[in-house]
């Protein structure tokens, strides 16, 4: 029996609250409740107007409510699934409701396992994890770290519910905004170069729907091979790269475009900015902003939080 079948099993239930039904909370939920499995069975989650809970709950055909109290009440399993800036708000509402063993795991950017355990003035098992929105179709990849109080058989926990909807690696949590910034943020990067590759295949004459189609796949392709063959890309590249062929004409170009420096400096960039984004949007480096470092465990004020 694995740890996270114990952690079950003690406790009987398998309940997720799921707080913050947005973009990547709403492709948590979509891809647990396709799942169906047994551990993470009781699934409820909650967004901010009344409206769209009526929306969600008729699509997955789960309990949506807005009231992120009642929603957390007896659940196993806390996913915290709102903006950074909303967290502490969040928090506030809910920590008088949360079990002694309840296990809540965040989605928040730049907010650190050490500022949560401190908003809720608590012993509770806490987990930082960073999805990306493939994990609504199962090929996700999504990174976990375990705070203070939180031990292996809640990581091995919190690992299977995101094994569920793709890859899952344990980090050091030094290692969260470079994830942030490569992983989460990885998919648009990707998405901007199938589209460039797709407009030039319309370029030398394909219809849209096949370059695109031919453009997804290759990059499907390529990317299953580094992943199952476990050899570097820059092998992988020489295999298809022959002397004198076309292929090495349009590498050519990539590298006088400066292709591998615009992607370096993008994952850079991002995440830079993947640190900050705790921080109110006018008031950057302000107390809101040490208060999600964890540079100081004293002074959490109230704050206004709902879910997106």
């Amino acid at each position: 029996m694995t740890n996270e079948d114990k952690c079950v099993e003690a406790s009987g239930r398998g309940s997720v609250a799921v707080l913050g039904a947005g973009k990547m909370g709403g492709a948590i939920l979509a891809a647990l409740t396709k799942a169906g499995d047994p551990r993470f069975a009781d699934i409820r989650a909650t967004v901010q107007h009344a409206h769209r809970a009526a929306t969600v709950s008729k699509q997955l055909s789960v309990k949506i409510t807005t009231d992120n109290s009642a929603a957390v009440r007896d659940a196993d399993v806390v996913l915290l699934c709102v903006k950074p800036t909303y967290v502490r708000g969040v928090l506030q509402e809910i920590r008088s409701e949360l079990r002694e063993d309840a296990l809540l795991i965040s989605i928040a950017s730049a907010v650190t396992t050490q500022a949560i355990e401190s908003a809720l003035g608590r012993h509770l098992a806490v987990i930082r994890a960073m999805p990306n929105t493939a994990c609504r179709i199962g090929m996700g990849m999504t990174a976990v770290c375990a705070g203070r109080f939180a031990g292996a058989e809640h990581l091995a926990r919190a690992s299977a519910l995101f094994a569920l909807m793709g890859r899952t690696a344990e980090v050091e949590e030094s290692m969260m905004d470079a994830i942030t910034g490569l992983s989460a943020s990885g998919p648009a990067f990707i998405y901007t170069i199938l589209e460039a590759l797709a407009e030039g295949g319309i370029r030398v004459g394909l219809p849209r729907e096949l370059a695109t189609t031919l453009a997804a796949q290759a990059a499907l392709g390529a990317s299953a091979m580094v992943l199952e063959t476990g050899q570097h890309p820059a092998i992988l590249k020489s295999e298809v790269t022959t002397p004198g062929g076309c292929t090495v004409e349009g590498l050519l170009e990539l590298e006088t475009g400066s292709i591998r420096a615009t992607l370096i400096r993008a994952i850079d960039t991002t995440t830079r900015k993947a640190s900050t984004l705790a921080r109110p949007a006018t008031n950057a480096g302000s107390e809101q902003d040490s208060w999600a470092k964890a540079e100081s465990a004293k002074g959490i004020e109230a704050g206004d939080g709902r879910p997106v």
